[in-house]
């Protein structure tokens, strides 16, 4: 691999933009961008939340628009790899994995306004996980595992059950965790349009 200087990965990238005219009309339209977002902030007025939203959302579609094809295969191949580190998880995997299972249960232990039900999930689901964890760690230290060869991780079918035991978990916890939110916010937004609803006016005829 040819190691290149700060100054010549710079000198590449300009040589990649001005090849072409959709890199420069890109690059011209992110400093204009760039631009109005920093003057909002100088002059202290927000700029809609909807704004960013329809850029955001604009980029990315005529990012797919133009690449259509490699967009497609990009997503496929992603869902695939994403599907094999859940299904099949390495060690990189697994850790990411009980470190954030172990973050949101401290989260929801010291976050007094987090809904309880969002503590419930994260409780149960670090209860499970930890507990495959203490599993797994004597399965690995009995069997003498090598946790580094992926191929002897997985020839052991205690091990692998393990494994994807706590995948399934964790998958479930996200799974919950976003159908709870989504409950959530419908309830408030439901909330809020009662809260809302003006009735008729009631006229009083006083007959004398």
């Amino acid at each position: 691999m040819q190691n290149f200087s700060i100054i010549d990965k710079f000198k590449i990238l300009m040589n990649v933009i001005v090849s072409s005219p959709f890199y420069i009309g890109l690059i011209i339209a992110l400093v204009i961008i760039l631009f109005v977002f920093l003057l909002s902030i100088k002059l202290k007025k927000k700029i809609n939340k909807w704004i960013y939203l329809s850029i955001w959302g604009i980029f990315f579609i005529v990012l797919i628009i133009i690449y259509n094809k490699f967009m497609l295969n990009l997503l496929d191949n992603l869902f695939d790899k994403v599907f094999m580190a859940l299904y099949f998880p390495d060690l990189a995997t697994y850790i990411i994995i009980v470190a954030v299972t172990n973050f949101f249960f401290i989260y929801s232990i010291f976050n007094k306004k987090l809904e309880k039900s969002y503590k419930v999930l994260n409780i149960i689901n670090t209860i499970l996980i930890d507990l495959l964890l203490i599993i797994i760690i004597g399965t690995i230290s009995n069997n003498n595992i090598n946790v580094y060869e992926e191929l002897t991780v997985y020839s052991n079918s205690t091990l692998l059950v393990l494994l994807e035991l706590t995948t399934a978990f964790f998958t479930t916890w996200i799974l919950l965790n976003l159908f709870t939110t989504a409950f959530i916010k419908l309830k408030r937004y439901d909330d809020k349009v009662k809260t809302n609803v003006v009735g008729p006016d009631i006229i009083f005829d006083w007959v004398k």
